[in-house]
């Protein structure tokens, strides 16, 4: 990735942010077009192109730039890390199996259907938040754009941060 596209992500996040602080209905509009291309979308491609930086604008990732727009309103709790991160923590609240099945459904993923991505995503932003556990909205732009990298390094990422054991649990079991 190139860094000078990191601070354009981050204006870009900044300007969602602002969003929910001052157009609740904008963002309202943007998560009602969960799931959908931007071709697909309705009222939401004003809304979208007034916050994506214009050096973002044709940019050939553009889609995951909406998919992350039309998430952002479904979760506005504070978090760092991964997404494998944020399910974990959604997993060590509930213990729940089906948190697990689920994230394997997630990881196998494919963005080229991204019917399957967006609506597995949804589903888990929206479950984080209902644990009140928060999405890094920039580590999870980052990693879209690289998710269909041939060495899946950024699900095998996900995979190690939510089934591996925190480093206490290892500590834990050597005593």
């Amino acid at each position: 990735m190139k860094k000078y596209k990191i601070p354009l992500f981050e204006n870009f996040l900044d300007n969602l942010k602002k969003t929910r602080e001052t157009s609740r209905g904008d963002l309202a509009i943007l998560k009602r077009a969960c799931g959908l291309k931007i071709a697909e979308s309705r009222n939401a491609l004003g809304i979208f192109y007034r916050y994506l930086p214009s050096q973002l604008v044709r940019d050939y990732n553009e889609e995951i730039y909406f998919l992350v727009a039309t998430l952002y309103g479904l979760n506005d709790f504070p978090f760092t890390g991964s997404f494998g991160k944020t399910m974990r923590e959604v997993y060590r609240k509930t213990d729940s199996e089906s948190i697990s099945k689920r994230m394997i459904s997630l990881l196998d993923s494919r963005l080229e259907d991204s019917d399957e991505l967006s609506y597995k995503l949804r589903q888990s932003v929206r479950l984080a938040s209902s644990h009140q556990v928060g999405v890094d909205w920039l580590q999870l732009l980052k990693d879209l754009i690289y998710w269909t990298h041939e060495d899946k390094f950024i699900q095998r990422n996900w995979a190690r941060d939510f089934f591996s054991k925190p480093k206490s649990e290892h500590e834990n079991e050597s005593d």
